[in-house]
């Protein structure tokens, strides 16, 4: 009886193991690309035709290759990334299997143009089912240039098997975007079909999220985590409902990868947020010691394995929900149906404001209790009636209770319920204002907000010098500044005061003259930051926010009045219904 197990053909195997990294065009790309980044290339060409079908072409100003190693790189496991076992442990490379080319050759045909410094004459190979089939010596500046014609030619099954142009292209361009998201020192050139389609520059990572995805600027915010020998940082999004689909890129040392776990915490950040979390969009870096991460556990390196993942996960998912919290600028449809105008489901126990309010519509509780705090706040006598047991009665229950239900009105005021006997009407404004001023005035060893990318700020040679005359008080505040003579760089701000508050911040403070020396130049100083950073008339509020301002307000030494003596809050009897 003849045997059924045999070996399997040597060339068999190489095509099986090809097909591992080569799964369709835009795999070929990412090779490529990855290999010209390990080459220290600083200009990136590219030229696609027929959605990598018929020619991947990549051009690259990197250090090349001798005519010796031109050859062995066809070889499978030939790599100049790897030496000893340790090394697979601790990868710094972006290539490193040995793999990516000898795939390529057996799928394709190859052709390779190459020259380092030290050669006077490069080498162009041709090469076809991984056998170099034709060599002729070159001249050429020194780099590479990869030319991958006709991909699964010689394997028409697989070849069958890729999607139409449009999808495989979409394909091209998503890998593309990765590279370019991690590597922003590099200049790409990009062509389809003799049409260039992309070419960017050095950037910003903020620069390069705009010059990608339009009009994104707007929802993001930074984030910026350092723990022991991890930092982590990047941009996440504010919830916007008028965004159908998010864009979502996790880079660990500066690979795009997928990770599950990761992911998942990142989009349950925003539970409670958003309903659909396709919407959010992240672009969120993780930096971390080679040695705590493990790229072998898939062949095409997209996913991978990090040592206390689940502790990374918690610590980015805390750090999201903090930002969300502390997110002021909320647009209109962002909390639909949910003005809260004692939706009796959140106030079902407190019996007098829903007393008051069964038999009013809408439209008419904002009349009238705008009607109400304007009488009130236009009266001469004092709202409080000098009634400082009241306030300690304030201060005692906020402290001490759990969960105030709060609820907003008209996107000003801040209402929530005392012992069912008051109604408490709290101005938001003044009251975040009175927040800010104190905490500038009483706390030490503030902390501060890093950005990954300075803010920078014009100036005029008054306001420069305006400037620096108040720049000690500024550091003591937290924030880390380089003054120019017509601009102001801003590394790092108070962690109180929200990025998107923070132009209006310095704008500001710049119009005011500071002298150097005056005795009154910190607390102007204060007044001008706690006004320009509290929250604004017309802004939304979530619940969990409206509690932390109550709370916080009458934590303060005297939550009664602004620095300037307004009131902050008034108390509604009752009987005044």
């Amino acid at each position: 009886m003849k045997n059924i197990i045999q070996f399997l053909p040597e060339k068999v195997i190489q095509q099986i193991a090809a097909g591992e990294i080569i799964q369709r065009p835009s795999s070929i790309l990412r090779e490529l690309l990855e290999n010209a980044i390990d080459a220290k290339a600083k200009m990136i060409d590219i030229f696609i035709k027929d959605s990598g079908k018929t020619l991947i072409q990549l051009i690259d100003d990197g250090i090349g290759m001798s005519i010796d190693d031109a050859k062995m790189s066809i070889q499978r496991h030939a790599t100049s990334k790897i030496k000893k076992t340790d090394d697979i442990f601790r990868i710094k490379t972006k290539g490193f299997r040995g793999e990516a080319l000898a795939s390529i050759a057996l799928i394709s045909q190859l052709e390779i143009q190459t020259k380092n410094k030290e050669n006077g004459t490069g080498i162009h190979l041709f090469v076809e089912e991984g056998k170099i089939k034709k060599q002729i010596p070159l001249n050429m500046l020194k780099g590479t240039r990869i030319s991958v014609k006709n991909i699964f030619y010689k394997l028409p099954v697989r070849r069958q098997f890729l999607k139409s142009s449009r999808i495989e292209f979409q394909h091209i361009i998503y890998e593309f975007y990765k590279i370019v998201l991690a590597h922003r020192d590099i200049t790409y050139r990009f062509y389809h079909n003799d049409k260039i389609f992309f070419y960017f520059k050095k950037a910003s990572l903020i620069e390069r999220i705009q010059e990608i995805f339009k009009n994104k600027r707007k929802s993001l915010v930074p984030i910026f985590i350092k723990k022991n020998k991890i930092i982590i940082k990047g941009f996440v999004s504010i919830p916007d409902f008028s965004v159908k689909k998010g864009d979502q890129f996790l880079l660990i040392n500066q690979r795009c990868v997928t990770h599950l776990l990761l992911h998942k915490k990142i989009i349950h950040s925003y539970k409670g947020f958003l309903k659909d979390f396709k919407t959010a969009s992240y672009f969120i870096f993780i930096f971390i010691d080679t040695h705590l991460v493990n790229w072998n556990i898939h062949p095409t390196k997209k996913e991978v394995k990090l040592e206390e993942e689940e502790t990374i996960g918690i610590i980015i998912q805390q750090e999201i929900k903090n930002i969300l919290f502390h997110q002021y600028k909320v647009k209109n449809k962002e909390l639909k149906n949910c003005d809260i105008f004692l939706s009796c489901k959140s106030f079902e126990n407190d019996h007098l404001l829903n007393n008051f309010y069964d038999k009013l519509s809408d439209k008419e509780k904002v009349i009238k209790l705008e009607n109400l705090f304007h009488k009130i706040n236009e009266s001469d006598s004092d709202p409080f009636n000098n009634n400082f047991k009241l306030t300690n009665d304030l201060s005692h229950y906020v402290y001490h209770k759990t969960d105030i239900k709060t609820f907003q009105i008209n996107k000003k005021y801040i209402i929530f319920v005392l012992n069912n006997e008051h109604i408490i009407l709290v101005d938001q404004h003044r009251a975040h204002q009175k927040i800010l001023f104190e905490y500038f005035l009483r706390k030490k060893n503030l902390i501060s907000q890093q950005f990954i990318f300075p803010i920078k700020v014009k100036l005029l040679e008054t306001e420069s010098i305006s400037l620096n005359n108040i720049k000690n008080d500024l550091i003591h505040f937290g924030f880390h500044l380089y003054i120019c003579k017509e601009s102001v760089n801003l590394y790092s701000v108070p962690e109180n005061i929200h990025q998107n508050m923070l132009v209006e911040v310095i704008q500001n403070i710049i119009t005011y003259n500071f002298i150097k020396g005056e005795k009154n130049n910190k607390k102007k100083l204060i007044q001008i930051i706690s006004k320009s950073a509290s929250i604004k008339y017309g802004t939304k509020l979530y619940p969990e926010k409206m509690e932390c301002i109550i709370k916080d307000l009458f934590s303060c030494h005297n939550p009664n009045y602004t620095y300037s003596g307004d009131p902050i809050f008034f108390v509604l009897k009752k009987n005044i219904f």
